[in-house]
């Protein structure tokens, strides 16, 4: 034998216990096995596409879209190296570049049914409702069982405002397979539950098996979290909460991210946009509708893309990415601001005009098109280098309640934040200081949009924000809860009911939890 043909052995033998390892979640066990190969032989695709996986399991999408887009340059027809770089792609909010590939793996193996349903997810992901559910059919039509494609069109019906319809699905799946993480999770978004549904019992039978991932350990609690707070059991509720952040082992760099945003507030000044002798593009067409997550920004954007003359594009990636992009998040965080400084007309014409296409496309009719990604706020600075006619919505709400709604979410490592009551309440001071400072210093229309407000009086303070937007009234904004566009955020159930109040001082059932939270808020908590 070759020692050419001795090292392929040897390669191959190396991969596949590293596949083994890597199933055990015995990750740096796995990587050191990949990483030898690689040393030998840098393009060996199977390594670098199996590197790309590690990279996912450590939410390093950007490390995972680099190896795998090597592994597809290396083997261009592999499905699986398509699918799988197209599901990364989806998970770093890049629905139509994941799209590209998910096609390819389809076209290259037809009968692929988890590129299929992938496909069905990045279309949801992209706002197009019919063509998700077409997709999650296919699959289902190839593989009656497949669990993902049914959970993911019971998802998309959610999203439809089709509740009835996702609980069936749901159910259908359960009774199937009663322990089934993604239908347990998907189930308690989808419906208010009563002593007599079955779901709760299902989920904390689930929860004492000892072979579930971290990862559905803390999707089950959250759900039991949400399912009990239906039931009026508080305490339960913020136990199963309590338990789920431990479990998550999320850490948030929150030194790391004060210093960015005193960076931010040095380099985005009153004097520093005065002095300015670029122009942006004079598109009046985007709104940014900004705020700490779960301040009502689905429910502003719900109420005005049933506006006629406007319409909602949901929470696009695309402005975070490009920040990203220039320097935001890096870790000399002065870098973000001196690169912003240093965009000639050229770069700031491109960048308008890439943002503007995603935030048309397929809206061209649109006097308005908004994009509700609350972290935007991070980026108004470059937003108004870029656009400076855009309007500004701020969703603003009671500290308190946000920060007990957005502690009983499951969101992704990128919202650690969220992992305890004290880093939460620290992270909306900083918010709240960022958004002080943008007051002061933008040269942008910003609207307030008090979230309490337009509760109190929905048609007074409605009528308010249409008129921002330069539109005339219409009572269809009134009826935004008809609007039959998909939402995907976790506000989708909310969004389809009419206005209601018990959602204001809602903090009040915890309050006897939330000491460490109202510590850390301090002068910001309104405990009155």
């Amino acid at each position: 034998m070759t020692a050419q043909k001795q090292a392929k052995q040897r390669h191959i033998r190396l991969i596949e216990q590293g596949m083994a390892l890597q199933t055990q979640r015995r990750f740096p066990e796995a990587e050191q096995r990949y990483q030898t190969v690689l040393a030998q032989n840098p393009l060996n695709p199977d390594a670098l596409h199996l590197m790309g996986l590690l990279a996912v399991e450590a939410d390093q999408f950007s490390v995972a879209v680099d190896y795998m887009e090597k592994a597809v340059r290396l083997l261009p027809k592999q499905a699986i190296y398509r699918n799988n770089l197209g599901n990364v792609l989806l998970l770093r909010g890049d629905p139509d570049g994941a799209l590209v590939h998910l096609r390819k793996a389809v076209k290259f193996a037809p009968h692929y049914v988890e590129a299929i349903t992938n496909m069905g997810r990045a279309y949801r992901a992209r706002g197009k409702a019919e063509d998700a559910r077409k997709q999650f059919a296919k699959a289902l039509a190839i593989d009656p069982d497949f669990e993902r494609a049914e959970a993911g069109l019971a998802e998309m019906m959610v999203e439809v405002g089709d509740m009835e319809g996702a609980v069936r699905t749901f159910r259908a799946v359960l009774k199937r397979q009663p322990g089934n993480v993604q239908a347990l999770g998907g189930i308690s978004a989808a419906k208010v539950f009563t002593k007599d549904d079955p779901e709760l019992g299902q989920i904390e039978t689930t929860l004492q098996s000892r072979s579930l991932i971290p990862d559905h350990r803390v999707l089950l609690h959250h759900a039991a979290g949400k399912i009990n707070n239906d039931l009026g059991r508080y305490d339960t509720a913020m136990k199963h909460y309590f338990a789920g952040k431990q479990v998550s082992g999320l850490q948030f760099p929150m030194q790391i991210h004060r210093k960015t945003y005193n960076a931010i507030k040095l380099n985005f000044t009153k004097a520093k946009f005065a002095s300015c002798t670029t122009a942006g593009n004079p598109s009046d067409i985007p709104v940014f509708i900004v705020g700490m997550p779960r301040s009502g920004t689905t429910l502003a954007e719900q109420i005005i893309a049933s506006h006629p003359k406007a319409e909602g594009a949901g929470e696009l990636a695309g402005m975070r990415r490009e920040g990203q992009q220039l320097g935001y998040g890096m870790p000399d965080v002065s870098l973000y601001g001196c690169t912003v400084d240093a965009l000639d007309q050229q770069q700031i014409d491109a960048l308008a005009s890439n943002y503007l296409r995603t935030l048309t496309k397929g809206r061209s009719q649109a006097l308005h098109c908004t994009d509700k990604n609350p972290q935007n706020y991070e980026q108004l600075g470059l937003i108004a280098r870029l656009f400076p006619n855009a309007r500004i919505i701020h969703c603003r709400r009671d500290p308190l309640d946000i920060c007990v709604s957005n502690f009983m979410q499951s969101f992704d490592r990128s919202h650690g934040y969220n992992a305890d009551l004290t880093t939460l309440g620290a992270y909306y001071r900083c918010y709240a200081d960022l958004m002080e400072h943008w007051q002061a210093n933008l040269p942008l229309r910003i609207f307030d949009l008090n979230y309490e407000a337009l509760i109190a009086d929905q048609e007074s303070t409605s009528r308010k924000l249409i008129d921002f937007l330069g539109l005339d009234w219409d009572d269809a904004c009134l009826a935004y809860f008809n609007n039959a566009r998909s939402v995907t955020t976790p506000s989708r159930w909310q969004v389809r009911q009419p206005i209601y109040k018990t959602s204001v001082k809602r903090w009040k059932r915890y309050e006897k939890h939330l000491g460490p939270l109202i510590d850390s808020l301090g002068d910001l908590a309104e405990t009155e």
